[in-house]
């Protein structure tokens, strides 16, 4: 008889979860706030029992230099008012 839907492999595929409230998974203490990477089938329990929630990671914004008038900024120099 074979297992995990015909293959001899086992299926573990990883994914990272954000805990919501204290608990234990893996076997190890977690604590809300903290980003664990579980197997799938074990993050879906929690996230069945409120204890967790798929980890959405946010992409990295770069960095803009909005200083104005120096050589290594990204705008452009403002224009004086001239006298009339």
């Amino acid at each position: 008889m074979k297992w995990n839907g015909g293959s001899n492999t086992a299926n573990l595929s990883m994914k990272k979860f954000l805990i919501t409230s204290d608990t234990v998974a893996n076997g190890k203490k977690v604590y809300a706030g903290d980003v664990v990477e579980l197997n799938e089938g074990v993050g879906h329990e929690l996230c069945a029992y409120g204890k967790a929630q798929p980890h959405i990671e946010k992409p990295i914004k770069e960095s803009v230099n909005r200083s104005v008038g120096l050589k290594k900024s990204s705008t452009k120099p403002t224009k004086k008012r001239t006298k009339k």
